[in-house]
């Protein structure tokens, strides 16, 4: 398993962040995604998570995606 911590920018209430946690987990590989609205960051856990689809995935959503935070 592998943890990746995104930022992702717009997600400020609940609904954000059900909205971005259930999209990224469409997302073969993915087996968790949690946002954290306070500080704007996604922690994803999963296989091969691919960085590239995330961002498309979040961008899709109409986020906009912040790159890798540490």
């Amino acid at each position: 398993m592998e943890e990746r911590k995104v930022i992702v920018k717009g997600i400020n209430c609940n609904h954000c962040k059900i909205n971005v946690e259930n999209g990224l987990m469409k997302i073969n590989g993915i087996n968790k995604a949690l946002a954290d609205i306070v500080n704007g960051r996604v922690l994803i856990t999963g296989t091969q998570v691919n960085l590239d689809q995330v961002k498309n995935a979040i961008e899709e959503l109409g986020y906009g995606y912040g790159g890798v935070s540490e």
